[in-house]
Parts: structure tokens; sequence; C-alpha cells
């Protein structure tokens, strides 16, 4: 997930009463939740195989788990004690502060494990991905949902009301601007917003901010749109499953039939999902519903040709560059297309991101005169 997502989480916990069980519980709340995404400082500056390689690695698994919990809880301990104050921020107590900690971090990894980009768990035991597929990175239902129990808990005060507005003002330009969210789905985030404005209005007429089981009810909230999620995502992916013999001619799923199905989730539409077939020779797409009446009136597939044994496709796969891409790419195909310099590229994407066009998860490298990949080695990692 994107960091406001995180914080928003983390704060939620603290304002349940997590935060009030020793002196510097919020932050470690807060901090725990953004730390995992320190992997960012040595995979975001390079190249984006960099990125690919490195990025939701060890931090992102258990034992990166107990390692960052242990460092913040250590650090957090030390400002205590070099911090006195009335806020007794000296006196944090140790046990306390390091559930705080975990569950900060814990936070973030969970978070990260529900959705389609996935985690490595299990670093440095196994590489292998995790994905919860429930998801995107940025859902604009978690800010609706943690954004307003967090303004319901937060002290009142024109600053935080006109701090507040403005971010509700943007988060609804983003949403119901955005193509890629349905117009259902806008009207429903909409009118959500406007019920949550309304309580929050009314928590803000009385002078003084919602207790702890506001924020309670915040954090039960998303687990309930996480269950709602889950269930959708399970019958999306019954049904997906049904159709596949139909769409590969009534070929068996298995060995030179289908090699991979997911239904993957949609920006803010939790009953409609991404369905992707991965086979030998093809990628199928098309959107699927919890129920066949809201599957898309066109309700037909697109086929992806994987092109993986192209002979440049190959050369690619089988350099370092090749190697981050089978190992990050879920759903891998490549084309041969023209670049700008009117000259030739290999072209791979990964089905679950882009699957026309650039966008992420892309990697193309120019072909030489011998029409194989010239690939640039500073870019791997």
């Amino acid at each position: 997930m994107e960091n406001l997502s995180h914080t928003l989480a983390a704060v939620a916990l603290a304002r349940s009463g997590l935060g009030r069980r020793t002196p510097l519980a919020t932050t470690a709340l807060v901090a725990g939740a953004n730390l995992p995404d320190i992997d960012l400082l040595w995979s975001s500056f390079r190249s984006a195989l960099v990125y690919f390689h490195y990025h939701r690695g060890w931090t992102h698994a258990l034992a990166g788990h107990a390692v960052l919990t242990t460092a913040l809880w250590a650090v957090l301990l030390a400002v205590g004690r070099l911090l006195p104050g009335r806020d007794g921020a000296a006196r944090a107590r140790p046990a306390p502060l390091l559930l705080a900690s975990a569950l900060g971090v814990g936070s973030h990894v969970l978070m990260d494990l529900a959705n389609s980009y996935g985690v490595r768990l299990l670093l440095p035991w196994s590489d292998r991905w995790l994905y919860g597929d429930l998801w995107v990175i940025v859902d604009p239902w978690l800010w609706l949902i943690l954004g307003g129990s967090v303004f319901m808990t937060a002290p009142a005060g024109r600053r935080r009301t006109l701090a507040w507005s403005l971010g509700a003002a943007a988060a609804a330009i983003v949403v119901l601007s955005a193509p890629v969210v349905p117009p259902a789905v806008r009207a429903a985030w909409a009118a959500s917003l406007a019920v949550t404005v309304a309580l929050c209005r009314q928590v803000a007429r009385r002078g003084r901010p919602a207790g702890p089981r506001a924020a309670a009810a915040g954090l039960c909230l998303v687990l309930a749109y996480a269950g709602l999620c889950a269930v959708s995502h399970r019958a999306a992916l019954t049904r997906l499953r049904r159709l596949v013999p139909a769409a590969i001619g009534g070929a068996a799923a298995g060995p030179g039939g289908a090699a991979g199905i997911a239904a993957l989730p949609r920006p803010a539409d939790p009953l409609r999902w991404e369905g992707l077939v991965s086979e030998d020779d093809s990628i199928r797409h098309r959107v699927i519903g919890m129920f066949p009446a809201l599957d898309p009136q066109e309700g037909s597939w697109t086929v992806h040709a994987r092109n993986l044994d192209d002979p440049a496709a190959r050369a690619l796969l089988d350099d370092c560059a090749g190697r981050v891409i089978l190992e990050f790419f879920r759903f891998p195909f490549a084309a041969v297309e023209a670049d700008a310099d009117g000259g030739r590229e290999i072209v791979v994407r990964d089905a679950r991101y882009t699957r026309k066009g650039r966008g992420f998860a892309v990697f193309a490298a120019p072909l030489g005169a011998d029409g194989l990949p010239v690939i640039d080695s500073g870019q791997c990692p």
C-alpha cells in the first residue's frame, strides 16, 4: 500500500487505545507502519530492475519484521530516556512499547500482503512471492474509512478542520476524475464520503473528539471491507476457473493448458476483478464480476501472445535482466515493437499491470543489427 494508508491505519490503531498504553506508543505505531519501506533507499535510484529485485524484500518478510521491530523498539527506548518531559516520554515501558513497534511494522506487511503486488514473506529461506489479491496499492475506500475515523478522534481546531477538508477534497478529485474507477463506484464512493462528512460535522459540533470506540469502529470496518473483498474475490476466481476450459478451446487446465489463473483487484471496485489466464503461448484477459450480472456487457476475452520463445525474448530472459523479470513479473509476455528512434526493441510487460503501451512493470531493450537485445548490465542488481 501507499504510505498514506499505512499511516492512517497506524494512527487509527493508536487512537483505538493502543497509544495510551505507554509514552511513545503512537510514535512506534506510526514509524513502524512506514519502516519496511526503508528499502526504497537502496531500491529506487538506480534502475527499474534494481527496484523490482529489492523492493518488498527482506524488510517485508517475517525475519525483517523481527529485525525492524527490535531496532525501532531499541531506538525509541533510548529516545525516551534521553528526552525527559512532562509527557513522561522518559518513562516509556519496554513491553507495551515493543508491542506497539511490532504492531506498527506488522500492519505494514499485512496490508502489503493483501494487494496484488505481493511480498516475499519467507525471505531469506524462500524468495517466493505471496499475493493476497484483495485490493490495489491505492484504495480510496481505505482512505475514506481510516481517514474518517482518524478525523473524528483528532483534537478539535480550525487548522485541523481546514487541513482535513483540503485532504478530503483532494481525494475526491482523484477518485471522481479517475477514468479507471467505474462510474457506479464513483457514485457509491461520493455518497459514502457525504455520509462520512456528515458524521464528522456532528462530532465537530460537540467540540471534543470521539473516543477510542470510533477508531476501533473504523478498524472493524476495514476488516469488514477486507472480508467483502475476500468473499468477492473467491467467487470471481471460482467463476473464472469454470470459464477457462471454454476460453482455451475445451483443453483441461494444467500442463499444456492454463498455467496460471488470477482474479486481480480493480481500483475501488470490490465486486469486479481483472481475470488473467496464462497459457503456454498466450495470456487471456477479461473483467469478471462476483456474479454473472456484474460482468461487463462485452464480456469477451482479450488474447495477448506471450512470445517468450522469440529469439530476442529468449536472449533477454537469459540475461541478468531476464532473471529479474522472471522473478518479479507474474504474467510476462513479450513483443518486438518499433522504438522512438525508428529502430526495434523487445518489450516485456507484466499483464497484471500493463497490457499495452508503457506503464509499471514494463522492460524494453533495443535490438542490435543481429536482432538480439542490447542490455546495459549496469541496470542489473
